[in-house]
């Protein structure tokens, strides 16, 4: 059993029935943050890994991090599986943000974002970017029909590459 957080079981269950990103997803995020298997990469909120495993290949170390020991568990094991070892999966939520030393060529949120303190995180992420690094918040939902205030900030920032 884990802390009992609002997820507290369910890795199993995202492991097996949520969605993962298709591979023109991966391929547009490889190609806009020159991903070419250097720099560090950071996945906050990382669940079972959906984005972390996927992207650890294209940088030197990944780092998964979620506050649910059990979705870490998951990942570890689907990252073992799948012969990926430059992972290191953290416990901590964005307001451990500041406890990952150094800086990340890449930091991407999965569905995860609306969960956080997003002035906070977003702050603690202009220090902890690259400055030819990037930030991907990938959601199911729809930005360019923007309904809450962190959308709208979202929609009003650039998606040039």
């Amino acid at each position: 059993m884990t802390n009992g957080g609002l997820f507290a079981g369910t890795g199993a269950f995202y492991a097996r029935f949520r969605p993962g990103y298709p591979k023109v997803f991966f391929d547009d995020v490889i190609r806009r943050f020159g991903l070419d298997g250097s720099g560090r990469l950071l996945d906050l909120g990382c669940g079972t890994g959906q984005l972390t495993i996927p992207l650890a290949g294209h940088g030197t170390e990944a780092v998964g991090m979620d506050p649910e020991p059990d979705m870490l568990t998951e990942a570890a094991q689907h990252a073992a599986a799948g012969k990926v070892g430059n992972v290191t999966w953290v416990r901590g939520g964005s307001a451990d943000l500041s406890r990952q030393p150094g800086r990340f060529r890449l930091v991407t949120m999965g569905r995860s974002f609306h969960w956080m303190d997003r002035e906070q995180v977003l702050r603690t992420l202009a220090d902890t970017v690259e400055d030819r690094g990037g930030l991907v918040i990938a959601d199911d939902g729809c930005l360019a029909r923007s309904t809450t205030p962190w959308q709208h900030i979202i929609e009003g920032c650039s998606t040039s590459s």
